[in-house]
């Protein structure tokens, strides 16, 4: 078995891609999403994509999996009925939450505030008492009021159980206890206790992420049990891996059990592969555009690494959990352009999605998306078909896009510009808020954009925030299932720590890792990686004492227990809020959480490069159209990216087709492929 395979699910398409170990080739197929039951479309996808690659299901070794299962869930409110065990006396703690409003300004003026996820007749306060900050029991639980408070949770139709005990992060006793109890007189019911799940302070984040796990638990029970069933029936015997918010891979087991590290599962692949790709090209410092049918996601990689976040934030709920540092906004080549009573043009967040899709797509769609708007301004040429088989309708897409024209006076070309130039705005924004407003100029930066829609927009993204060079890599449409292939095995792993930095030395800190160390080497034993693929990193979650704006510094350990101590960690710490906030304080350091992060090694893809050849692409050039570009019809050159060699050199404009994605290089700029089979453009020559 020679055969790995990486799919992602999308609003509108699901990515699969097909990896050779022996060959080294790739293989990739697009399908459309099965929103109503997401397995259908993966267990086509994975049919398909490897009867393309002349392999079959069951020669697969490895599967990693990208769900947007727990994000839809989380949007569209249809998790199960979770009840909640508290500490009695906090019944309300998840009605109390944090005194926090959206922005922009007066945003909080349209914030509908979510009901909690665990409904207040559904939660039951208990005895039992943790004291802190010792991390005594003082108030041992009554396990007849436990049993009690179930049974009546469990009759009032509750799916799963939280546990969610006041300072248990500093003993876990009593809700492990507890759990015990629930496990005994219901052991259908899926229970998390949040020591667990988030082992720190803060019991408002605590409680929340733990109900937000048990409110997936039973729907991502039932959706890998199936799909683990349909991939059985075609004679699939390998391991399946999830690919977590954070980017790493945990086991179907591991993910039944935490369901929660899957909320950013699929858009952090792609940050996770192009990364992978950009350090190939000596690029470390890059920002990512992942466009797709119905969302962008951007993020900012540093030095070859995704900047990562402690909190994860779907809709308006924010919650614990490690996490790619992803930006979304709702601009896809599936958003719905229309015009507003004063007038004005707006583009998104509603999307066509996959059904029926845009008018293009010849399935009934009736309303102007971007991609209808791509396709009047010619960007996307005859030549190509959807998913590689699907001829695109026209004329339905110059249809839809008549009313705006008439509505803005103008012509329909012009209407589509507008269209197109306004969701490159909203992308434009999102960009800056990972570069901008972390205090990162993005003109140091390069740009991987990729995606179904993004290296049609990319080009004119780079010119607007000036990050070049701007790399398409190979397979842009799939570039998030390609991530899968390089990522690892990990899990995070958290104690509460608090203390000052005059307080403790660096060998405490130090001796305080081994703990944390070890068990996340048990916890990749039970995921079946063999101790000499164990990798560890760790990071200190740091603050200026009597401050709560908090940072994850990567600690070295051989650093902590030199000479320098804690010095290493405190002049990184105000280094990056001075760069973030422009200040620092006069004020000692404090050590809020210590965490390890622990890997488990996977042999992923391997980058070859070729040889740089002819800079002539004539023999890729397949045909000429009048493209639109800043109010002018374009006579453009069509390229078949399969045509493309290392080397080749493309002056814009220029358009170059695949059947995952349409790349568009705009006049006064020039594309060059390089060694890796990557498009890269920078500002330069016009045809």
């Amino acid at each position: 078995m020679t055969h790995n395979l990486g799919v992602d699910v999308g609003g509108t398409f699901t990515d699969v891609i097909v990896f050779d170990e022996e060959s080294g080739d790739l293989t990739i197929t697009k399908v459309l999403s099965t929103p109503e039951n997401q397995s259908d479309g993966v267990v086509t996808g994975v049919t398909r994509a490897t009867a393309k690659a002349g392999t079959a299901v069951g020669d697969l070794d490895l599967v990693f999996h990208g769900t947007t299962v727990v994000t839809n869930m989380l949007l569209e409110e249809t998790g199960a009925d979770v009840g909640l065990l508290v500490t009695g006396g906090h019944e309300h703690v998840l009605h109390l939450a944090r005194a926090w409003t959206p922005g922009p300004l007066y945003g909080w003026m349209a914030m509908e505030k979510p009901e909690p996820l665990a409904d207040l007749v559904d939660t039951r306060g208990i005895s039992g008492r943790v004291a802190s900050p010792s991390g005594e029991v003082t108030e041992g639980i009554d396990e007849e009021e436990v049993r009690a408070a179930v049974d009546d949770l469990v009759d009032n139709g509750v799916e799963a159980i939280t546990v969610a005990l006041l300072n248990s992060y500093l003993n876990p006793d009593l809700e492990r206890q507890v759990r015990d109890v629930v496990s005994a007189a219901h052991p259908d019911v899926p229970v998390s206790i949040s020591a667990e799940i988030v082992p720190e302070y803060g019991e408002y984040e605590r409680t929340l992420t733990t109900v937000i796990n048990d409110y997936a638990r039973p729907t991502v029970i039932r959706y890998l049990d199936t799909l683990d069933d349909a991939l059985a029936a075609e004679a699939f015997d390998g391991k399946m891996n999830l690919v977590r918010s954070d980017g790493g891979l945990m086991s179907s087991a591991s993910a039944k059990q935490r369901p929660v590290e899957l909320a950013l599962s699929g858009p952090s692949g792609g940050v996770v592969g192009a990364a992978t790709l950009a350090g190939k090209k000596g690029v470390p410092d890059v920002l990512t555009l992942d466009m797709g049918g119905t969302s962008t996601d951007v993020s900012l990689v540093e030095g070859g690494s995704p900047s990562t976040s402690r909190e994860t934030k779907v809709g308006y709920r924010e919650f614990k959990s490690r996490s790619v540092d992803i930006n979304t906004v709702g601009a896809g080549g599936g958003s719905i352009a229309r015009v507003q009573i004063n007038g004005s043009l707006v583009v998104g967040p509603n999307s066509a999605g996959a059904d029926p899709g845009p008018a293009c797509y010849g399935q009934g769609g009736e309303d102007p998306t971007v991609t209808d708007a791509n396709v009047v301004l010619g960007r996307i040429p005859a030549a190509v078909k959807l998913g590689g088989d699907l001829a695109l309708d026209r004329d339905a897409a110059r249809r839809v896009m008549e009313p705006i024209a008439d509505e803005r006076g103008s012509s329909v070309e012009a209407a589509a510009q507008a269209v197109v130039d306004l969701v490159n705005e909203n992308m434009y924004g999102a960009l800056r808020v990972v570069s901008v407003e972390r205090g990162y100029d993005p003109r140091e930066f390069g740009l991987v954009a990729f995606g179904g829609a993004g290296p049609m927009h990319a080009n004119a993204l780079a010119d607007l925030i000036g990050s070049y060079p701007l790399i398409i890599p190979p397979g842009p449409g799939v570039m998030s299932a390609f991530g899968f292939l390089t990522s690892d095995v990990q899990n995070e792993f958290t104690e509460t720590y608090l203390e000052i930095e005059t307080d403790v030395s660096g060998d405490d800190v130090a001796a305080a890792y081994d703990d944390l160390r070890e068990e996340a080497s048990e916890w990749l034993r039970s995921e079946g990686v063999p101790a000499e693929k164990h990798a560890f990193d760790y990071y200190a979650d740091c603050r200026y004492y009597r401050q709560d704006i908090q940072m994850s510094i990567p600690v070295a350990l051989d650093a902590l227990t030199g000479e320098r101590g804690l010095a290493e960690i405190k002049t990184d710490f105000e280094t990056r809020h001075d760069r973030q906030f422009g200040f620092s304080l006069d004020a000692p350091l404090e050590i809020a959480n210590l965490r390890v992060i622990g890997r488990g090694e996977v042999a992923g893809v391997e980058l070859t490069p070729e040889a740089l050849g002819d800079a002539d692409p004539a023999a890729a050039r397949i045909a000429t159209e009048s493209v639109y570009f800043a109010g002018t019809h374009h006579d453009t050159p069509v390229y078949d990216r399969d045509g493309l060699r290392p080397g080749h050199r493309l002056a814009g404009p220029a358009v170059v087709i695949e059947d995952d994605a349409t790349v568009v290089v705009q006049p006064d700029h020039v594309a060059e492929i390089d060694r890796f089979g990557c498009i890269e453009i920078t500002r330069g020559e016009t045809q």
